[in-house]
């Protein structure tokens, strides 16, 4: 494969968005079950490819208007990545169903929220919107499905117990930590693809109030990620283990202002989401490194 078709089929199944999902899950699988569950991140990346597909098959005239990467592809050949799409969803499903079917109600509303993104599923007062015709709720549900897929995907398959000392609070933190950082992801995305999405009239925070104000909304969702975690490291809920996760939000906060202030583009949103793969590879291979030599495996300031 040539590094031209590697690119496309990259952009069109949005690796970047699979590589950090699959990651995420391990390190919090291990947080979480003292696993790392490699095999149920998988799982999760085929989750999020198939989300990814259908999102690209039924968002064509926003990813054309963003000049996305392989859209004519897709288009020019719909009805292949739709059977592709159906076949990929039909042998995950049933490999699950054998292996570890108390994944399957998760998996399929995981699915169903991926559904309600890209097609009119979702019922409000106006009749059946898809969740990117929602304000709020645009991000919103994509964070949830990061929370379903890399917290509730592993402890599902460990019974829903949990080895964090501070129990299920403690779970409790880390989810409300990583909502508002992983939100951050969402805002900049779109305001990278403002002008496509104006055009669509998708309602996100850049079309609907402006960089400006995106680019506030950014910066205090890192402080609230910063501030719950830092709460939970001063009560006991977490341990020192836990709370280095809090160098994530200043070095998102590093990587996206400088690029913000010259205007953010399509490799920049790229970047930053493999630099987030990278912090938790670094995070997981450090954690690795300090087992090993005997240091203490949690620390805990109360």
């Amino acid at each position: 494969m040539t590094r031209d078709a590697f690119a496309e089929v990259a952009s069109i199944l949005r690796l970047h968005i699979i590589g950090v999902a699959v990651t995420a899950c391990i390190v919090f699988s291990w947080l979480l079950t003292g696993r790392h569950a490699v095999d149920i991140a998988l799982l999760g990346g085929v989750d999020w490819m198939l989300i990814n597909l259908l999102n690209r098959i039924t968002d064509l005239k926003e990813d054309l208007a963003n000049a996305i990467r392989g859209t004519e592809r897709v288009a020019a050949h719909k009805r292949v990545f739709v059977w592709t799409w159906i076949a990929l969803f039909a042998a995950s499903f049933a490999f699950s169903l054998v292996v570890y079917p108390e994944l399957t109600w998760l998996r399929a509303l995981v699915q169903l929220i991926g559904l309600g993104y890209s097609i009119s599923i979702v019922p409000t007062w106006r009749g059946l919107k898809r969740f990117k015709d929602l304000y709020f709720l645009k991000n919103f549900m994509s964070s949830v499905l990061f929370v379903l897929t890399c917290f509730a995907y592993p402890l599902a398959v460990a019974g829903w117990e949990t080895v964090l000392p501070g129990g299920f609070a403690a779970v409790t933190v880390l989810v409300m930590f990583f909502v508002p950082f992983e939100l951050t992801y969402e805002i900049l995305y779109d305001m990278r693809d403002l002008d496509g999405d104006a055009l669509a009239g998708v309602p996100t925070y850049p079309v609907a109030h402006g960089l400006h104000r995106s680019r506030q909304i950014i910066d205090a969702l890192l402080i609230a990620a910063t501030t719950i975690l830092t709460a939970g490291l001063l009560t006991g809920v977490i341990g020192l283990r836990e709370g280095l996760m809090l160098a994530a939000p200043g070095v998102q906060f590093a990587f996206y202002r400088p690029r913000y202030e010259r205007s953010m583009t399509r490799a920049d949103c790229i970047w930053l989401t493999h630099l987030g793969s990278g912090l938790l590879l670094f995070y997981a291979a450090g954690n690795a490194a300090w087992r090993a030599a005997g240091l203490p495996d949690n620390i805990f300031l109360v």
